[in-house]
């Protein structure tokens, strides 16, 4: 998908597409440093869009790791399963249905959330999905997502014990990643 493809895309949707553009290769690699991504056994990755971050958990997670992509923008879901091997499960779902979806899999225990939705999500989907991921922080899942606006982010996620993990300048726009746990 090209950048003006995409660009459009937010223009048309900026509640569901946050971006102008798809994040960096620079920015991947932020958002999964430190990770121990070697051990872990089931990663979600909410919004994945073009793949950006699904490109280096595909690199990185082992062969035995599972990944639930779920991803509300129907002109994504076709790449995202084509581009990625078995281990990644794609679903056209509403973030805010992830306990939902979990459950359909009998999934227990989850390493690693990985995010790339807007803030400024509609209410009631915020609310929902923000329980679902203080359930799962609470039981030790590690939750990692950017922003580019921190100041107005902190208010919807107040909820969260915050800590700011990288300042991305190598991006357009330049983009803070944020992890709890």
């Amino acid at each position: 998908m090209s950048n003006k493809t995409f660009f459009r895309m937010f223009i048309k949707q900026p509640l569901v597409t946050a971006s102008i553009t798809p994040s960096s290769k620079r920015a991947a690699r932020e958002m999964v440093k430190g990770l121990n991504l070697g051990q872990m056994k089931y990663v979600v990755e909410l919004g994945p869009g073009t793949g950006v971050f699904t490109d280096i958990l595909s690199a990185r997670l082992p062969s035995d790791c599972r990944v639930l992509l779920v991803e509300l923008e129907e002109s994504f879901i076709q790449n995202l399963e084509n581009k990625y091997d078995h281990r990644f499960e794609v679903v056209q779902s509403s973030a805010c249905k992830l306990d939902k979806l979990l459950r359909e899999r009998c999934v227990e225990n989850v390493d690693l959330v990985i995010s790339s939705l807007p803030f400024n999500m509609p209410v009631d989907v915020k609310n929902k999905l923000q329980d679902t991921l203080i359930d799962l922080t609470d039981s030790g899942t590690c939750m990692r997502w950017f922003t580019y606006f921190p100041w107005l982010m902190k208010r919807h996620y107040k909820r969260f014990n915050l800590e700011k993990t990288a300042f991305v300048a190598w991006n357009f726009p330049p983009m803070w990643i944020y992890t709890v746990n």
